[in-house]
């Protein structure tokens, strides 16, 4: 196409520019908006083109006033009120009104199809007026988020001689586009174009909305802006701002600010949708500097901010805990007159949630109370979150019974806070009843869903419950991944069932997975009554489920990782038959002999396998210092429980020299509370000892030695930190002269003197040398049948 053609065609454009804007008027539709007119809008180029007038606007309005209120399934009240109103109703341009209205303020989709196939015998039999009625039906069944009926009403009408139109399609494509639908969509202008139909602009616009809504790829999404600028369409700002609102879901702001440059540079002017979709995507990537001088800029051309620019800029700085920016900006909007919406409100609660300002979570009530703004499931999650956090339960049952006496649907993201409120809490009853209730609820939950409500559980102890989510996982048909998994092996490897301690075993029976279905493979003892053979078989079966579960997760394609690895070292360091711990390493070989091998040989005190864990270490040495240490504190742990105590201390040295544990060690004071209980015991003896060679060199020491061990801040009694009673147990056996500071109970204190003293005794050095109890020991002969080699 040359110069000279386009100048003709926009000539053609101007032309019936004039009659397209009064009849773009007449029919109530605002460009500007962005909405789903643009149907309407290419009817009324299209009258104009072939030198149609629009009508004269006429009476009517009681008509279709009466029209709109004849209940949705009275057909016969219908057809009476339409055949009453035949000659006072212009067709079909006020049959299209009554749509319109449907789908702008009434909530019943039914009562729009029914009054689309009520009108039809009423606009005459010509395709044109039978088509305008179709579109604005589609439209109106678009907007009220019915996309089935939106294409039951076009098959009629392509059925009927009258649907197999440019506008149709378009409208179709829009109504997918609302939804989300982007499949359909894409499927709607492929079959426009085996129709033989030339796609508009407001097609390439409604499948590029419905791409960004439907969560295609952004790649995919930029193909259909090339095509329609191959197909020598012109792009307008419903094309660019939808294009930004594809960036901005994804967070692609490069490629946002391309398109917004774009639009500059093509001299298409920019509205406060396109500046507040603009903020939204640089927002989402955490630039909120940036963000600011888009405001500036926008104010600077004339855009007046609104509620939707400032709600997105609040959310922006409140995800960055930036909370007095946030705050600041809720007090500009005041002061500018702003109401703030509901979406305002909500980021105001959830700011002082995570803040713990809990009187001002009442004032924001009571405001929204005020001003008639009614709490949606958002504002709802909030606030049982805060509250549940707070341990204030009572309220917490008062707003879920207020959400359903309102009507308010709960979300996956309220189950889910429910959940862990109520576990937290130890009201693991409460817990699994919502959990009842969400799967009567209908919502479909996916796999970041099922592994959330699956950790709560297993952390909490649960583990028969996490069995059966993974169960329902299965047969819901959402394939769980490794973080599913990790957790309920961390849950065994931690469960009380496994504790030193009978007392503290919980009533729970234990269950296998077997088949894909939980069978339960002890019945629960009565507390204090299981004999010591008893326990034992119950740490075997953990094991031996563990390996079930290891299996299962071979077979479905997800591949264990490093804090997989972790918890299994966790659950054999609370074992006490190295008999089983040995055989579930060595079965682990099957699958991966480089780490389970090296866990396996350091078990048994082979000398060999210290070259091939010093590569292993290497490789940690690479990942991230929560996931290493995790890894460094599993090992330790096996390792010193079941004796090997010298490859325990070589190992934690190994993790010093990495940087695993920061500012663990200094030659007078020693901070563990980033160590497992045997990596602490195992630092402990070697700090002590290089202590002890200061003191044979005669160099001077501070007065007072440390050691740091926490106190237990996370535990729900003060003090009762597991690793500060390890390490005062360690200090008492072997007679090291500390004692817990009298103001910080997680510390560990002696004279510098005194312990130089005790050091210098002549049998403290033997005390404090570890050994190995095995050494190059063969794996043991008589396995315990219950532990079935893995088969791969």
């Amino acid at each position: 196409m040359d110069g000279c053609e386009q100048e003709k065609i926009m000539y053609s454009i101007g032309l019936v520019h004039v009659w397209s804007l009064a009849r773009v008027k007449w029919l109530g539709y605002n460009k500007e908006s962005g909405d789903d007119g643009d149907a309407d809008a290419l009817h009324a180029v299209a009258d104009a083109r072939r030198g149609v007038a629009p009508p004269p606007v006429r009476g009517g309005g009681g008509e279709r006033g009466k029209l709109l209120r004849v209940a949705p399934d009275d057909r016969r009240a219908l057809g009476a009120a339409l055949a009453s109103s035949r000659g006072e109703l212009v067709a079909p341009d006020d049959y299209c009104h009554v749509l319109r209205e449907l789908g702008d303020r009434d909530k019943s989709a039914l009562r729009a199809f029914e009054v689309f196939h009520a009108a039809l015998p009423h606009v005459g039999n010509g395709a044109v007026d039978k088509g305008k009625l179709l579109t604005a039906s589609i439209g109106a069944l678009g907007k009220m988020g019915r996309p089935d009926l939106a294409r039951r009403a076009f098959d009629a009408g392509v059925a009927g001689g009258y649907g197999n139109t440019v506008f149709a399609h378009s409208a179709l494509i829009s109504a997918y586009a609302r939804s989300g639908l982007a499949n359909e969509a894409m499927g709607v202008l492929e079959s426009m174009k085996g129709a033989g139909l030339r796609p508009t602009t407001v097609s390439y616009n409604a499948v590029i909305d419905a791409c960004g809504k439907g969560g295609v790829d952004l790649r995919f999404t930029l193909g259909y802006f090339r095509q329609m600028l191959k197909d020598g369409l012109c792009p307008d700002r419903k094309t660019f701002n939808s294009l930004l609102a594809a960036c901005s879901r994804v967070g692609h702001l490069e490629d946002a600010r391309a398109v917004f440059d774009e639009m500059i540079h093509l001299g298409i002017g920019r509205d406060i949708y396109t500046y507040n979709t603009f903020i939204d995507a640089i927002c989402k990537c955490g630039n909120m500097e940036l963000a600011m001088q888009v405001l500036l800029d926008m104010e600077a051309k004339g855009v007046k901010p609104n509620v939707v620019t400032y709600s997105t800029l609040i959310d922006g700085y409140s995800k960055l805990e930036k909370y007095e920016e946030a705050l600041k900006l809720c007090e500009k909007m005041k002061s500018m007159r702003i109401q703030l919406d509901r979406v305002c409100y909500n980021t105001l609660l959830a700011i002082y949630v995570k803040t713990g300002k809990y009187a001002e979570i009442a004032n924001v009530c009571d405001e929204m109370e005020e001003l008639g703004i009614e709490k949606d499931t958002v504002t709802y999650n909030s606030l049982i979150n805060g509250y549940g956090k707070q341990g204030r339960l009572d309220i917490v049952s008062i707003l879920v019974q207020d959400m359903r006496k309102r009507g308010v649907a709960p979300s996956v993201l309220t189950y889910s806070t429910l959940i862990d409120i109520y576990s937290k809490a130890g009201m693991h009853g409460d817990a699994f009843n919502v959990y009842l209730d969400f799967k009567e609820s209908g919502l479909k939950p996916d796999v970041v869903l099922f592994s959330s409500f699956i950790d709560t559980l297993a952390k909490n102890g649960l583990i028969e419950w996490a069995l059966s989510l993974l169960n329902d996982m299965t047969e819901m048909g959402i394939k769980p991944n490794v973080v599913t998994y990790n957790a309920i092996i961390d849950a065994f490897g931690k469960s009380k069932v496994m504790m030193e301690d009978d007392s503290e075993v919980g009533d729970m029976g234990i269950v296998g997975v077997y088949g894909g279905q939980i069978v339960r493979v002890a019945n629960p003892v009565s507390r204090g009554g299981r004999s010591a053979t008893d326990i034992r078989m119950r740490r075997s079966q953990e094991l031996f489920f563990i390996l079930e579960l290891f299996q299962k997760m071979v077979q479905q394609g997800v591949r264990p990782n490093v804090v997989t690895f972790s918890a299994i070292l966790n659950a054999c360091s609370r074992c006490n038959s190295f008999e089983d711990a040995a055989l579930l390493l060595e079965q682990l070989r099957l699958f991966d002999n480089f780490v389970y091998g090296v866990a396996y040989g350091l078990l048994v005190g082979s000398r060999e396998v210290w070259s091939q864990a010093q590569s292993l270490f290497n490789q940690l040495g690479r990942m991230d210092s929560p996931t290493s240490s995790a890894f460094y504190n599993a090992l330790t742990d096996v390792l010193w429980h079941f004796g090997q105590r010298r490859k325990a201390q070589q190992v934690v040295f190994e993790g010093i020299n990495h940087r695993v544990w920061e500012n663990t060690w200094g030659e007078f004071c020693l901070d563990l509370h980033l160590m497992s209980c045997g990596a602490a015991q195992a630092m402990v003896h070697a700090w002590l000892l290089n202590v002890r060679s200061i003191v044979f060199e005669g160099r001077a020491m501070p007065e007072f030695l440390s050691i740091l061990t926490g106190w237990g801040k996370h535990s729900r009694i003060a003090g009762a930190s597991t690793l500060r009673r390890v390490i005062e147990a360690l200090l008492n056996s072997i007679g090291a002269p500390f004692q817990v500071e009298r103001f910080n109970i997680g510390r560990f204190v002696s004279p510098s003197a005194v312990v130089a003293a005790w050091l210098r005794e002549s049998g403290t050095v033997n005390i404090l040398l570890l050994h190995d109890e095995r050494v190059q020991q063969a794996a043991p002969s008589n396995l315990v049948p219950r532990l079935q080699a893995l088969q791969l």
